[in-house]
């Protein structure tokens, strides 16, 4: 069983996060709860959690400060940030804290699960590495090849010597000065079906064989499984169609014969073999971003580099057009498109990488959000299905703003038409335990502690869904009640009355009156 912490400065959001976690029946419990940041790190140290969720506004510090502090002492606890708003600011100094998701008040049951369960897969990687992955790596491979490239991956030996060692067991030539990039498969979700010890260590090594041998079909490669759902693979003298046709190649494969998701992250290239350590690390960072972009993604560095490092401000027009995204408001979309690609068309190409790049991530992020496919299957090219890599083989200005424009204008139409679709299941709860309850003394603050949602946002959003604002709709659907129980003629009024929220009988027919045109018991004559 893990441990969690919730940190909110609000009582009534982490009773409700309390109740979110146990509907989502995953093996966690909570283990504290904390209203400011002294208490959240003061709890952090004692009760020693393995997972976190901090709110970014607290009364005393930021959770993001929070979280600098717990990953300054070397934790790598997995942390979940809560906000009432979205932020790019926070979003980028949350990747930097290496969070695994960023999630926006309130909260849904769907939205926590998904959040919490990549939490959990974080815990059992990280166990499984203080375990001691190399030990499960020399027991699994007899392969030198595989050896020898980790040797150099992770620095166990001197270049010269693994160099010399895979010269001995790989197909092509291994040249100083050759080009390289390094790809990190992620293995997503390993199936539940699939049980812990030998079972689960079988299906890893089907994984990276397969893996590896789908990428040898496109090019010239060598790899190594590094944990039983990961696999590296170095990729010589390779440009930009043959890393999207390799990931391509492994996934396609991987999702054909063992119908499975598979997240690649991609390395800069690295101008030698000394360098490749480096890549290494690069691949990996960008594969563990898949938290933010979603799952089955192929991620290059360079993109999560970009929106760690760079300080750019983004425009207010930036930010109304991702906010009308989210609305899915694409005629708008279109509109501030066209004058924003206009003012892009002027920066030089590098900037405009990097104000796009910053833009599709949050984006995807939108996307991720709501579960959303952007295109029909018979519409779709490879760049459509990797977005962050089409973009970064691009270095024409005009070509990455017809892409993002593009791609941008298709997710909002996405988003539109789903939500125009589905009515919010939270509100129908709402309706529901409303008519459960007209015997109570029902109020807009009993309903707001039932959802675990703020009054102030319960009555702006309950008119936006349901057409009506509470008080007229709690009005009407007493008097609906009371005038099916008032053809019940073995009812007495008064009995109708308390069973719709009225403690005084002549209230209620005076009541009934104004809002009907009859009293009670001309209702019943009327109708009987």
């Amino acid at each position: 069983m893990l441990r969690l912490l919730i940190v909110d400065d609000e009582f009534h959001i982490r009773e409700g996060l309390k109740h979110l976690v146990a509907q989502t029946g995953l093996p966690i419990e909570i283990a504290a709860f904390a209203e400011d940041g002294e208490t959240a790190l003061r709890l952090f140290g004692e009760e020693r959690p393995d997972i976190a969720i901090l709110d970014i506004n607290l009364p005393d510090m930021s959770g993001l400060e929070v979280a600098r502090q717990i990953r300054e002492r070397g934790e790598d606890t997995p942390l979940l940030f809560l906000t009432g708003y979205e932020s790019l600011t926070y979003i980028r100094e949350a990747i930097g804290l290496q969070a695994v998701d960023y999630l926006l008040k309130p909260v849904a049951n769907d939205e926590l699960a998904i959040g919490l369960k990549r939490a959990q897969e974080s815990v059992e990687k990280n166990r499984k590495a203080v375990a001691g992955w190399e030990h499960w790596n020399g027991k699994q491979r007899s392969n030198a090849q595989e050896y020898a490239l980790l040797d150099l991956l992770l620095q166990r030996r001197s270049v010269e010597d693994t160099i010399g060692d895979l010269h001995d067991w790989i197909r092509f030539p291994l040249e100083p000065g050759t080009p390289y990039v390094v790809m990190c498969c992620d293995l997503d979700v390993i199936p539940s079906r699939v049980s812990a010890g030998d079972e689960r260590q079988l299906y890893g090594y089907a994984f990276s064989k397969l893996a590896m041998e789908a990428a040898s079909m496109v090019a010239g490669t060598v790899g190594a499984a590094i944990a039983p759902d990961r696999v590296i693979i170095v990729l010589p003298n390779v440009d930009g169609r043959t890393i999207a046709a390799v990931s391509q190649q492994v996934r396609s494969v991987l999702q054909d014969y063992m119908d499975i998701s598979v997240t690649v992250g991609i390395s800069a290239v690295a101008p030698n073999l000394n360098r490749l350590p480096e890549a290494y690390r690069e691949a990996l960072r960008a594969a563990e971003h898949k938290g933010w972009v979603g799952n089955g993604q192929v991620i290059p560095y360079e993109s999560v580099r970009i929106v760690e490092t760079t300080q750019h401000a983004l425009l207010d027009k930036e930010l109304i057009l991702i906010s009308e995204i989210r609305a899915g408001n694409d005629g708008a979309v279109v509109a501030i498109l066209q004058e924003w690609s206009a003012q892009l068309a002027e920066l030089p190409s590098r900037q405009v990488k990097i104000m796009a790049t910053q833009l599709v991530l949050f984006v995807m992020r939108v996307v991720q959000s709501q579960s959303l496919m952007l295109l029909p299957e018979d519409n779709r090219d490879e760049s459509w299905h990797d977005p962050l890599l089409a973009l970064n083989q691009m270095h024409n200005a005009n070509d990455m703003i017809r892409f993002v424009t593009n791609y941008f204008i298709q997710v909002g139409r996405c988003i539109r038409d789903s939500r125009e679709a589905v009515v919010p299941r939270m509100f129908e709860q709402a309706k529901t335990w409303i008519r459960e309850h007209l015997h109570e003394d029902v109020s807009l603050i009993g309903l707001s502690r039932h959802l675990h949602l703020s009054p102030k946002y319960l009555s702006s959003r309950f008119k936006q869904v349901t057409g009506e604002c509470f008080a007229d709709f709690l009005t009407r659907v007493r008097f609906e009640r009371a005038r099916e129980l008032l053809l019940d003629s073995e009812r007495k009024v008064g009995e109708v009355a308390e069973a719709v929220g009225f403690g005084d009988t002549n209230y209620f027919s005076i009541a009934f009156k104004k809002n009907t045109g009859f009293t009670p018991t001309e209702f019943r004559k009327r109708y009987l």
